[in-house]
């Protein structure tokens, strides 16, 4: 499943709402579960990658593009995301169609006349949430994406504005895509939607939880605690979880594995697909700007106390030297 990761009409439309208050640094705490998100850059290098293997094992029609965007299938491609700040908001159902699901399975020139065939069937933002009532509280962060690029990075972002999607309680996940499944399913009968060519798929849980990965999934801190409930709550079947990493089982061309790390702020640190033999056929690895920066203001510091320190008692010497 190709990542979209494009901003859309829909997104656009939706950020007055979304982000009010949106630069705010404080961390908000509410329910078991806080937000972990910092202001600052990651960037994330394909470290390994395994061609060959990728055929064999994964899909012998596909690279690592399909999963990730730009130049994700070369070794030493790099990826980065600035995290710009987050809001805690409270969406209806509508709004996680619009923001999650639909900019997922359709291309953003698609959406608004999507939305507009749905309207003229009688299923608009007033109606869906008026069939499908509950409500969801949850952190949306805003960060900038650069796509994978084996070159350097343009000035600008490739989007200025992605959402990342922190749930307030990893339990409505369930309520979520069984509100997406009979909202697709009532969707799938319409002879308008047959009749345009439109499918809205139906997902497993499994599925979904793939799905989500690609667009936007974070965590709340305990992290672990928070995966484990989310998994339980959606009753993934291939799907464990030890510490802060994800485990997914797959099938390809045969048996697979990909390892999700997920780092001190809750989103991605590291991505590995492996065979089932344990072989690295593919990884991606985040690296924190911020801190090297700051490591290399305290080296350049050391270095500076350390020259100074030399050159104190060079001249020292050079006194006593003199006198005698």
């Amino acid at each position: 499943m190709k990542k979209n990761i494009k901003i859309n009409i829909i997104g656009v439309s939706l950020l007055c709402i979304i982000f009010l208050g949106m630069f705010s640094t404080i961390t908000i705490a509410n329910g078991n579960y806080n937000i972990a998100l910092t202001k600052g850059t990651e960037v994330f290098t394909v470290t390994q990658y395994d061609e060959a293997a990728w055929k064999t094992t994964i899909n012998s029609s596909t690279t690592p593009s399909d999963w990730f965007e730009g130049d994700s299938n070369q070794t030493g491609a790099k990826s980065k995301n600035t995290i710009k700040g987050w809001n805690y908001v409270t969406w209806e159902f509508y709004d996680i169609f619009v923001s999650l699901f639909l900019p997922a399975m359709f291309e953003s020139e698609e959406l608004i006349p999507l939305l507009g065939l749905m309207n003229t069937q009688g299923y608009n933002e007033s109606t869906i949430n008026t069939n499908y009532t509950n409500s969801y509280n949850l952190w949306v962060g805003l960060r900038a994406v650069w796509n994978f690029t084996i070159g350097s990075f343009e000035e600008d972002p490739t989007i200025a504005n992605d959402p990342l999607l922190i749930f307030r309680n990893p339990t409505d996940f369930d309520d979520i895509l069984n509100n997406y499944n009979n909202l697709s399913a009532e969707l799938n009968s319409l002879p308008a939607i047959i009749f345009s060519n439109i499918s809205f798929p139906i997902l497993e849980p499994d599925e979904f939880l793939w799905l989500f990965i690609f667009n936007g999934l974070t965590l709340g801190t305990p992290f672990s605690s928070y995966l484990e409930e989310l998994i339980t709550a959606l009753d993934c079947k291939n799907a464990t979880v030890s510490n802060n990493v994800l485990t997914i089982n797959l099938t390809g061309e045969t048996n697979y594995i990909v390892e999700i790390t997920y780092g001190n702020e809750g989103t991605m640190s590291s991505f590995v697909v492996k065979d089932v033999g344990s072989n690295i056929i593919y990884q991606i690895v985040a690296t924190n700007t911020d801190w090297i920066f700051f490591i290399t203001v305290i080296i350049v510091v050391l270095c500076i106390g350390g020259l100074s320190v030399y050159l104190i008692i060079r001249k020292r010497k050079i006194n006593r030297i003199r006198k005698k």
